[in-house]
């Protein structure tokens, strides 16, 4: 049977708006059938795929989230935050789930440090693999994780749109770009995180522009003004995937329909 996929991209506290764009969907009865993730989208999308909650509820999860929830210094070589508490938090929400237990089917995309390859997560703990796909460089100590050491996966898929159509079988992806505008408005990195999270940015954005193409309908949330760490933005960002979503809904039902995918 046909299958819709979504592809939702990495993009930190910007992630947020994917959460209104899959609020639209619902509302509009797109089913989603498969869900691919790099770092903040795996997050979201392993808590979608979970099917634990339902989207209004994680609407109203992430109306209390705050950094201290999913960072934690650390004292290391390998980093300035240790990616641990991330694993913590979505493990406190779904407990010891595995791919295969998802409601939904889920991949997760990271990158794997020594090689620059990338990984396709798609068995073994969901948490300590969204762990993994979150884990971006100088700011956050690798994980180590079935026996590769992983780091954030917007260095490879930023937009993991082919792990959509090879590793779930999609035959009709709609990918989802959180960071649409994101480079207009921001002034010079200040410091050695910014500039850590600048130069990955840039990086990102490149293999965005080329996988995004590759799915077979695109959204993009205009974020513009919004920094890739801001999650006070949470309601503004929420807002602005509802209406990337609303104004792609009409165009996106007739293009599912031609495909009789609807």
């Amino acid at each position: 049977m046909a299958k819709i996929g979504i592809a939702l991209s990495g993009g930190a506290a910007r992630c947020i708006a994917h959460l209104g764009v899959l609020e639209v969907f619902e509302k509009a009865s797109i089913p989603i059938q498969a869900v691919s993730g790099t770092s903040g989208g795996g997050l979201v999308g392993a808590l979608y795929a979970s099917g634990r909650y339902t989207v209004a509820e994680l609407v109203r999860l992430v109306g209390h989230l705050g950094w201290w929830q999913v960072t934690r210094p650390v004292l290391s070589r390998e980093g300035l935050l240790s990616s641990d508490q991330i694993g913590r938090f979505l493990h406190r929400l779904i407990g010891d789930a595995t791919f295969d237990r998802m409601a939904v089917p889920l991949a997760v995309v990271a990158t794997e440090m020594r090689t620059g390859k990338k990984a396709v997560l798609r068995e073994g703990s969901v948490w300590k693999a969204v762990q993994a796909s979150c884990s971006l460089p100088v700011i956050f100590k690798p994980t180590e994780h079935q026996g590769r050491l992983l780091i954030d996966g917007g260095f490879v898929s930023q937009i993991p749109v082919l792990a959509a159509k090879q590793d779930l079988a999609a035959d009709f992806v709609i990918a989802v770009d959180v960071n649409y505008g994101g480079m207009e408005g921001a002034g010079p990195p200040r410091h050695m995180v910014q500039i850590a999270i600048h130069m990955a940015s840039l990086w990102a954005r490149k293999n965005a522009e080329e996988e995004g193409r590759q799915a077979d309908y695109l959204v993009r949330v205009n974020v513009s003004g919004i920094g890739l760490t801001d999650l006070r933005q949470g309601p503004e960002l929420l807002n602005r995937g509802r209406k990337a979503a609303e104004s792609a809904v009409h165009e996106l039902r007739m293009r599912l329909g031609e495909r009789n995918l609807l």
